[in-house]
């Protein structure tokens, strides 16, 4: 049996996620966003890099092209961004010297 890699080749990381994101639609990809942004607040304890983590995730996917059709999820991805930019305000804010 033959094995065909052109595809992974060409497009590795629309046919190393396809399985995923045909599951569950573009809303997959909230879910490594969301597990890389509590894996760095629980390591680090600090919610200014958790938040900002959150906001350059959430601007970079609002602006990708990979959201071509679903224009609903750059939507919920700049709302996320949003999000990243009050928990930075307000860990600035209330931050202990």
């Amino acid at each position: 049996m033959a094995v065909n890699g052109s595809e992974l080749i060409n497009a590795p990381w629309d046919t190393i996620m396809s399985p995923f994101t045909a599951l569950l639609g573009n809303g997959f990809y909230l879910i490594p966003v969301t597990f890389i942004a509590i894996a760095l607040y629980v390591k680090t304890r600090d919610a200014v890099l958790a938040s900002m983590w959150v906001l350059a995730a959430g601007i970079l996917m609002a602006t990708a092209s990979i959201f071509t059709g679903y224009m609903e999820m750059s939507i919920l991805y700049t709302v996320i961004a949003a999000a990243g930019i009050t928990g930075i305000v307000m860990s600035i804010l209330y931050m202990r010297k």
